[in-house]
């Protein structure tokens, strides 16, 4: 069934037919846009995404990649914890020079929702496809529907004319060549994106002189955004000031279209909770509560489980916190080691 489809460069009708189950992400609960929509599909459309994808990313690889060296979603031999050991070692680096780094974190809204299907259509061709291989595509992309279920109910089905769906196996790789040519857009600063995570930076003399960059350098990015049918959203759009030194600081002075945007002293950075001064206490914090929090769950529900159980709550629940990305903030500072040395202890 998988081969016809290829053969003929068509996508069943009935592999199009999405379940949407709503996710509570955080925030106001009453607020739908805190919710992420996650798309249910058959199993046979999985098992066709899975080996479209295998094709597209051995094409994408072959040779030189075609990706951009900074999108580091959803591709072979990067994490998370590469795109943040590298952000952060490129902080500490530029803090060696100047003594002011300045960087935008970029929210963008719903993006995956309002990719337009012929804008990604037509940047398939700079990749090199086949026509065939596009017209396969074009087929996934085209007369999809979805129905949403809440507590085993199901609305009626409607056409999806835009977006990608999230679920899929395809869809992030789609997204990562749809927003490939972004970080072209301004050359003046340093650019890295995590399929839609993405932020800019720079270094400077001065807290002033870093905004006047990067409120420039967002200009172009905002406008090929806006050409893409995609947006920022400004007020989770937010910026760091990274520094040796704490500094106060109650103004960003960096402008999105005329609106100042908010300046935090920390951000969460693709599951790492970044100061600005990278001493990792906030993050570092977090995880021993959570560690120590599950530790006392463990203790209490022990005594009813088997070892293997115990084996898989540990590795889940405690391990998976204290070693994730830790190469990029274990060598903090001796503190910073004591306190993974005691959690390890418990």
């Amino acid at each position: 069934m998988v081969n016809l489809s290829f053969k003929q460069k068509c996508v069943p009708l009935s592999w199009k037919m999405a379940t949407v189950t709503p996710i509570f992400k955080s925030g106001d609960s009453s607020n739908i846009g805190n919710y992420r929509p996650i798309s249910i599909l058959p199993v046979v459309s999985k098992v066709a995404e899975k080996w479209v994808t295998k094709l597209i990313n051995e094409h994408l690889n072959k040779g030189h990649s075609l990706l951009h060296p900074m999108q580091f979603g959803f591709r072979e031999h990067h994490s998370t914890e590469f795109a943040n050991c590298l952000f952060i070692e490129k902080i500490k680096h530029m803090l060696d020079s100047n003594p002011c780094v300045g960087a935008v974190f970029l929210d963008l809204k719903k993006a995956f929702d309002t990719v337009n299907h012929e804008i990604l259509l037509f940047k398939l061709t700079y990749f090199n496809f086949s026509k065939d291989a596009i017209q396969w595509i074009k087929s996934y992309l085209e007369f999809r529907k979805q129905c949403v279920c809440i507590n085993s109910v199901k609305s009626t089905f409607l056409d999806v004319p835009v977006g990608l769906p999230q679920g899929s196996i395809l869809g992030p790789l789609l997204f990562s060549m749809y927003i490939n040519d972004l970080p072209n857009t301004c050359g003046n600063v340093e650019f890295q994106m995590y399929a839609d995570d993405a932020v800019i930076f720079t270094s400077a003399k001065n807290i002033q002189e870093a905004a006047s960059i990067l409120t420039s350098a967002l200009v172009p990015v905002n406008e090929w955004l806006s050409k893409s049918c995609l947006l920022l959203n400004t007020t989770k759009t937010v910026c760091m000031m990274f520094t040796k030194q704490p500094l106060d600081i109650k103004h960003s002075g960096i402008l999105l279209e005329g609106q100042e945007l908010e300046i935090v002293s920390k951000f969460k950075y693709l599951g790492v909770t970044l100061d600005s001064t990278l001493s990792f206490k906030s993050h570092i914090k977090k995880i021993s509560n959570t560690v120590k929090f599950n530790l006392n769950n463990f203790k209490q529900i022990r005594p009813f489980i088997t070892l293997g159980a115990a084996r898989t709550f540990l590795h889940s629940m405690i391990l998976s916190h204290i070693e994730y990305c830790i190469t990029c903030w274990s060598l903090a500072g001796v503190n910073t080691n004591k306190t993974i040395e005691s959690l390890y202890k418990k």
